[in-house]
């Protein structure tokens, strides 16, 4: 797909819009989140949700980091996966000061957003579904843990590796996010059919 010269930034996500393509998973979550509504209107707002998801996608990143090496080679951007056992040390550091940190700066949102259960405003935006994402994703029940084929799974004797088992007991308010999200109808009907 490379050589077809498609690909705007040589690398997928894309989104197909008529003879148009969108690349980079945040602008295309972002236009997503605009044409469901759950973008704010607000610019300050919008600005905040920006914030909070550029903050989800550092947090990604370093959680990738763990995994891999970001190299070019030959003009393209490559992913080398790292050996098991330094993929296991720096998970327990990700998981340690990392996760700690993040965490803590989404609870502090909702405990300043005037009474709301969301990171910004008063309904759900996008900030709020990738909030979520995370917090699926680092959940010690979530399959892409323990399933071979998954990016995550590291095989004995390193692994599978388990995050922290009580890793949202000191984030209540992210703890009501996730609950709430996960029982969102169609939410939940994805979650049902496409678990993590």
């Amino acid at each position: 797909m490379r050589s077809s010269g498609k690909l705007p930034f040589d690398q997928l996500p894309t989104l197909e819009l008529g003879d148009t393509t969108i690349a980079q998973s945040c602008a295309i979550a972002r236009y997503a989140a605009q044409e469901a509504g759950i973008y704010p209107l607000d610019r300050v707002q919008a600005a905040r949700s920006d914030m909070v998801v550029d903050a989800w996608r550092d947090l990604l990143d370093i959680l990738y980091g763990c995994y891999v090496d970001r190299i070019v080679e030959n003009g393209q951007l490559l992913m080398k996966m790292r050996q098991a056992s330094l993929r296991v040390e720096r998970l327990d550091q990700f998981f340690t000061v990392t996760v700690p940190m993040h965490l803590g700066r989404f609870e502090q949102m909702i405990a300043d957003n005037q009474g709301s259960p969301f990171l910004v405003g008063s309904s759900l935006t996008w900030a709020d579904l990738a909030v979520f994402d995370i917090l699926y994703t680092l959940d010690v029940s979530a399959n892409l843990w323990r399933t071979p084929s998954t990016f995550f799974y590291i095989p004995e004797p390193y692994g599978p590796y388990q995050p922290p088992k009580k890793l949202l007991e000191l984030y209540p308010k992210l703890e009501a996010l996730k609950k709430t999200i996960s029982r969102t109808p169609h939410i939940a009907a994805w979650l049902q059919a496409h678990p993590y």
